[in-house]
């Protein structure tokens, strides 16, 4: 029992700093939410600079009160949720940073795409580096190299899809397989197959239901990768 809960309690005040973190990811949220033929956004549209403090938890710009970005509070509540399940994993030192650094950046990802279809590269490359640089630290090559290579295969794989798919799989999409498997990976291949497969099922059914109840029009797509964001971060956690 005690060897159970000291790792928990160290894990819990080794990510308190990224609560600090929290009101950045709602700003990269807000600056990515463009149309793919828009430039990032640095203001609201009222004028109003969405740094350091136009928007707040609530999504509304603090000049004119129009919504900019994720919905109230769900980037909180995204965040908060994997602070959770990363301090109940029992991981500290330079994986649990690791982790937290892909949490992040998923978060962002996740709301992004989920808001206009859209997988900025920026954000999937950071992600991408930080994660295995910081993995690298963390001390074990074997788990290292196996995330780089399901990261490969997956990307692979996706641009296969994305090739024969016309336009239904984006190459946002085969970007954002690399962190997703990388993660996935570094624990093991099985936890790849699973999250992958767990997350191209989700969007299958959730298109089906979506379809059959004429919330999703004959020829629209749904965005897959807060699909497999869900799904890497349930296999991980």
């Amino acid at each position: 029992m005690i060897s159970t809960v000291v790792p928990i309690r160290a894990g819990a005040r080794a990510m308190l700093p990224a609560l600090a973190v929290v009101p950045l990811l709602r700003y990269a949220v807000a600056v990515h939410s463009v149309a793919d033929d828009q430039p990032w956004r640095t203001t609201c549209p009222c004028g109003q600079p969405l740094w350091p403090d136009a928007i707040g938890p609530s999504g509304r710009c603090a000049g004119c009160e129009r919504r900019v970005g994720a919905a109230p509070y769900a980037v909180e509540a995204a965040a908060m949720a994997l602070i959770a399940g990363l301090v109940a994993s029992g991981r500290t030192g330079w994986a649990l940073a690791a982790l937290a650094w892909w949490a992040a950046g998923m978060v962002v990802l996740f709301f992004v795409d989920l808001a206009v279809m859209r997988l900025p590269h920026r954000i999937t490359a950071v992600t991408t580096a930080g994660f295995l640089a910081l993995l690298a630290v963390s001390g074990d090559p074997r788990a290292w190299w196996r995330a780089v290579g399901a990261g490969l295969v997956l990307a692979v794989f996706f641009a296969v899809l994305a090739v024969v798919s016309h336009g239904q799989l984006g190459w946002g999409d085969v970007a954002v397989a690399v962190p997703v498997a990388a993660v996935l990976g570094w624990h093991s291949w099985s936890a790849v197959y699973a999250g992958t497969l767990l997350g191209l099922g989700a969007a299958a059914l959730a298109a089906v239901i979506l379809r059959r109840t004429g919330r999703l029009a004959a020829g629209a797509y749904l965005p897959l990768g807060p699909f497999l964001v869900a799904a890497a971060a349930a296999v991980v956690v």
